[in-house]
């Protein structure tokens, strides 16, 4: 069993790419640790579409998202395998791809204290009118997890 336990919340942007550089650069050596690439995503609901056309173009819009989601789940997995190429243990390197039931930062914070992990490597990079209207998520995870060890790439 691992006893380093690491969570990577990630989001498909270049600093979720140094997120993982920041795992392989500082837990390279710790090659039994443990590490979660976590990403949620809201689900695209299912609608009853009829021939009319303005349905028929909810229709294909909803196909599109649904290809957008099979597409990040597919990229998601490419970032473990990087980790695995980086010589972390292939049974010790996961990735969960789920839909958003809440907020992101609650997602991850219920996440971080359920797996019982030990670092969290966050990606912040709001930009400045989001900064302005609400709290970032890195902000609201690393209050909620001040007894965690918390790196922050941005």
């Amino acid at each position: 069993m691992a006893t380093l336990k690491i969570l990577v919340p990630y989001n498909f942007t270049g600093n979720d790419e140094k997120a993982i550089d920041l795992v392989i650069d500082s837990f390279g050596r710790e090659r039994d640790a443990e590490i979660t690439l976590f990403h949620t995503y809201v689900p695209v609901p299912d609608i009853e579409v009829s021939d009319k056309t303005v349905m028929a173009r909810l229709s294909g819009n909803m196909a599109y998202l649904r290809q957008r989601i099979n597409e990040l789940e597919t990229a998601i997995a490419n970032a473990a395998e990087r980790l695995i190429d980086a010589g972390f243990k292939k049974e010790n390197v996961h990735y969960t791809y789920t839909p958003r039931q809440k907020e992101t930062a609650q997602e991850i914070i219920d996440l971080a204290i359920r797996g019982e992990f030990t670092v969290i490597v966050l990606n912040h990079n709001p930009s400045k009118i989001r900064r302005f209207f609400t709290a970032s998520v890195s902000k609201k995870v690393a209050k909620a997890l001040m007894h965690m060890k918390l790196y922050i790439v941005g």
